[in-house]
């Protein structure tokens, strides 16, 4: 059994520790893995995407190549609003959430590319001057949204396979946005039974291998606010000893085995 683990060259230069790891911990389990930037010409049976393009998961799809994750979850997950509309359809508790242009959400109002990853392009806005400047900077498509929940505070749960792994809870004293790429913190969180129940109900929606989800906290309960498709999991390696990457390389070895299709 032989697959490929897909970067570009800027996300492998940031996540080489996650990458190597991935691919020597395929190796112990007996499957043989590369690391690429770009789609190869010998056969192979796997992909793990480790890069947002949908036109390499499309490709994939095309030649019927199993991937972790799926080319849907790509396209809904790596796009807030398709999130928004899709998990809203389903009932899902979330933030009200506008297309920015069409937006008539008192301020302050919460700013965020479509496509952003890692905190990037999220802005705070507390006026329609400070907004309009925040939206010309915008390189991309974007929604907006009140501010929802503790500021600087979140809470990130890893789903492998359907199934929460680990939750941890990120916070920042000094940036509304709790990235731990920004310089966030984080501690573990144990979820309670009710918070489990609600992240199965969101993974029924799709059918994720790895995934992160991330919530807002509300005053009645979790509000999930996006999905990482192609979830970093430094926090977890600083704060636990949840060896992760090792957990996601069994998923894929037991799916190959198992002959499961997403």
């Amino acid at each position: 059994m032989k697959g490929i683990i897909v970067y570009d060259e800027l996300s492998l230069q940031k996540n080489r520790f996650f990458a190597n790891k991935l691919k020597e911990e395929l190796n112990n389990l007996g499957v043989e893995a590369e690391i690429v930037l770009s789609l190869p010409h010998y056969q192979y049976d796997f992909a793990v995407m480790r890069v947002y393009n949908e036109d390499i998961s499309t490709a994939l799809d095309e030649l019927n190549v199993r991937t972790y994750n799926n080319s849907f979850v790509a396209k809904i997950c790596n796009d807030k609003w398709k999130t928004y509309q899709y998990l809203k359809e389903h009932g899902i508790a979330l933030a009200p959430t506008q297309k920015a242009q069409k937006c008539d959400i008192p301020f302050p109002r919460v700013l965020k590319a479509r496509h952003g990853h890692g905190g990037s392009e999220v802005f705070w806005t507390s006026c329609q001057e400070e907004y309009d400047k925040a939206l010309d900077k915008m390189r991309d498509s974007a929604i907006a949204q009140p501010p929802v929940g503790k500021k600087g505070r979140d809470l990130r749960v890893y789903v492998i396979g359907g199934e929460p792994i680990v939750a941890m809870l990120r916070q920042s004293d000094t940036d509304f946005r709790s990235n731990f790429s920004l310089g966030g913190g984080a501690v573990r969180y144990e979820l309670s039974s009710k918070e489990a129940d609600l992240v199965r109900r969101i993974a029924k929606l799709f059918d994720f291998d790895f995934v992160g989800i991330d919530f807002l906290i509300g005053q009645d309960g979790l509000i999930c606010n996006e999905i990482e498709d192609v979830v970093g999991c430094r926090m977890v390696y600083t704060y636990t000893d949840v060896d992760i990457i090792k957990k996601y390389a069994e998923h894929i070895v037991c799916s190959l085995k198992s002959g499961k299709n997403a």
